[in-house]
C-alpha cells in the first residue's frame, strides 16, 4: 500500500522561508544582510534603508559645521532712549604728571613776599641806662613802634638752581629789601655802641634798615616718582643787616649804624605732589618747604607752603606759576647785643625750568 506525502504543509514551509530570504536579508545591502538576520526581536520583518558606513565616514571627514556670528540686533523702530549694546570710550583722563628739571637744565624764580615785618634790636643788649627805676633788664627796641620802619612791604626774591645730577642740584638764593621810615617813637629809645647807647626821646627821627638773606646749597631728591618728589637740602646761610638812626637834634649822640652779618648752616626738606592735570597739560601740585637755621648764635626757621601751577611749553621745557605763605623767622643773640627779624605773609612766584 502506498505511503501518502502531505504537500500542504511543505509548500506552506516554502513560501514562508521565500519571503523571509527575499523582504529581509536580499533587500538589505551586503554589509548588513547578516547583521539583520541574526538580530534578535525584530518588531517587523521589513527595516528601513540604511545608508553605507563608508560614505558616512566620507561625509563626517569634510564636512565643517557653520560659523556662528554674534550679532547684536538693531534697537526696535522709535526707541530712541536705548543705550548700545557696546560704547566707545569718548572721555580720555590724563596722568597726573609732575614736570621735574631734568640732568642739565636749569631752574630760576623770581618772588614776592607781601610781609608783614616785625622784630626788635637791643644794641647795647644790657645798657647801664637800665639801672636803677628800668632795672637791669634786656635792652629791647622794636623796629616798628619805636624806630619807626613800615610793617607791610613786598620783599623780593630771585632764585637760580643747576641739576648737574638726576637727583642732585645746587641752588642759590637772595632775599633783599631797603626799609626807610621815621616819625615820633612811643617809648624812650636806646640804640647805640657801649654800654650806654644813645637815648632818644621827643623828637623826630629818620630810620634806614637794610637787610639781605643769602642761600646757596645742595639738593637732593631723595624720592622721585611721576607724580611726587621728596627732596633733602643744606645751605650755607649768610645775612647782612643794617640800621642807620638819624634826627633833627641828636647832639652828641650823633646818628649811631648798627651792622652785623650772620653765617649759619640750614637743613630742611621739600615736598612736591601733583594732585590735577588739566585737559590742555597743565598740571596743579603742591609745593611745601620748611628748614631750620643753627650755628653762629643763630636759631630761626624758613618755611613755605603753596601750590604751583605748570604750563609745559616744548622740549623738556615747562613755565609755572606759585603762591602760598610764607615765614621767615631768625635770631641773633651775643653778649653786646639781641637782633630778632621776623617775615611773615602771602608770597606769588613765577618762574621757568629748561
Amino acid at each position: 500500500m502506498l505511503r501518502r506525502i502531505p504537500f500542504t504543509p511543505l509548500v506552506c514551509l516554502v513560501i514562508f522561508l521565500s519571503t523571509i530570504f527575499l523582504n529581509a536579508s536580499w533587500a538589505a545591502g551586503p554589509d548588513d544582510s547578516l547583521e539583520i538576520l541574526l538580530k534578535p526581536n525584530q518588531s517587523s520583518g521589513i527595516a528601513a534603508p540604511v545608508v553605507p558606513r563608508a560614505k558616512s565616514h566620507q561625509i563626517s571627514k569634510f564636512a565643517v559645521p557653520p560659523a556662528a556670528y554674534l550679532c547684536v540686533p538693531p534697537p526696535p523702530f522709535g526707541i530712541s532712549k536705548v543705550k548700545p549694546a557696546f560704547s566707545a570710550p569718548y572721555e580720555f583722563v590724563a596722568p597726573c604728571i609732575l614736570p621735574a628739571p631734568r640732568q642739565g637744565q636749569w631752574e630760576m624764580s623770581a618772588q614776592a613776599i607781601f610781609a608783614n615785618m616785625g622784630g626788635y634790636i637791643g644794641w647795647p643788649r644790657y645798657s647801664n641806662w637800665n639801672w636803677g627805676w628800668w632795672g637791669n633788664s634786656e635792652n629791647r627796641t622794636d623796629l616798628n613802634s619805636d624806630l619807626q620802619l613800615p610793617i607791610y612791604a613786598a620783599w623780593p626774591q630771585f632764585t637760580a638752581s643747576y641739576h648737574f645730577r638726576p637727583n642732585w642740584a645746587i641752588r642759590y638764593s637772595v632775599l633783599w629789601n631797603q626799609l626807610n621810615g621815621g616819625g615820633w617813637p612811643n617809648n624812650y629809645i636806646l640804640f647805640g655802641p657801649n654800654n650806654w647807647g644813645g637815648g632818644y626821646w621827643g623828637q623826630n627821627i629818620q630810620t634806614t634798615m637794610q637787610h639781605a638773606y643769602h642761600r646757596v646749597g645742595l639738593v637732593y631728591d631723595a624720592i622721585r616718582t611721576c607724580n611726587s618728589k621728596i627732596a633733602v637740602f643744606a645751605d650755607w646761610v649768610h645775612t647782612d643787616t643794617k640800621i642807620t638812626l638819624g634826627c633833627n637834634f641828636c647832639g652828641a649822640w650823633g646818628s649811631p649804624t648798627w651792622s652785623n652779618s650772620i653765617n649759619a648752616a640750614m637743613a630742611g626738606m621739600e615736598f612736591q605732589r601733583c594732585f590735577k592735570t588739566a585737559p590742555n597739560g597743565g598740571t596743579l601740585s603742591w609745593d611745601c618747604k620748611a628748614g631750620g637755621i643753627f650755628l653762629d648764635d643763630t636759631v630761626g626757621a624758613d618755611v613755605e607752603a603753596g601750590a604751583r601751577y605748570s604750563i609745559p611749553l616744548n622740549c623738556g621745557r615747562s613755565g609755572y606759576v606759585k603762591g602760598g605763605y610764607r615765614l621767615v623767622d631768625l635770631k641773633k643773640t651775643q653778649y653786646d647785643f639781641v637782633f630778632k627779624n621776623i617775615l611773615s605773609g602771602g608770597f606769588l612766584e613765577g618762574g621757568f625750568i629748561f
